[in-house]
């Protein structure tokens, strides 16, 4: 769901052995970023973002949308590929997955 609401960025994640690990996003495109420090346990987390796109902020829209729509699996997802280029939908054809606004 983030690929698809969160176009052209990139994901890794630092793993610490004290159980620890830091998500990162980054798009080459704008030069854009975002992070936080993930603590087990914590229920509040800090977020650095920076550049002109707030990665962060269209991460966790897709998320709320994802939510919002059932916390649906691969399987309710589709791919139509046509003369008119290629669109996502969830559910049926008729329903496609647009870019989110944030």
């Amino acid at each position: 769901m983030i690929g698809l609401h969160v176009p052209g960025a990139f994901w890794r994640a630092e793993r610490y052995d004290d159980g620890t690990y830091t998500p990162w996003t980054y798009s080459t495109d704008t030069r854009s970023w975002a992070s936080a420090d993930h603590e087990p346990g914590a229920s509040e987390y800090v977020v650095v973002q920076s550049g002109t796109r707030k990665l962060w902020d269209e991460t966790e829209a897709a998320f709320r949308w994802w939510e919002g729509n059932g916390r649906p699996g691969f399987d309710r997802f589709g791919l139509v590929v046509d003369g008119d280029g290629k669109r996502a939908w969830l559910d049926s054809p008729d329903n496609p997955v647009r870019r989110l606004n944030t």
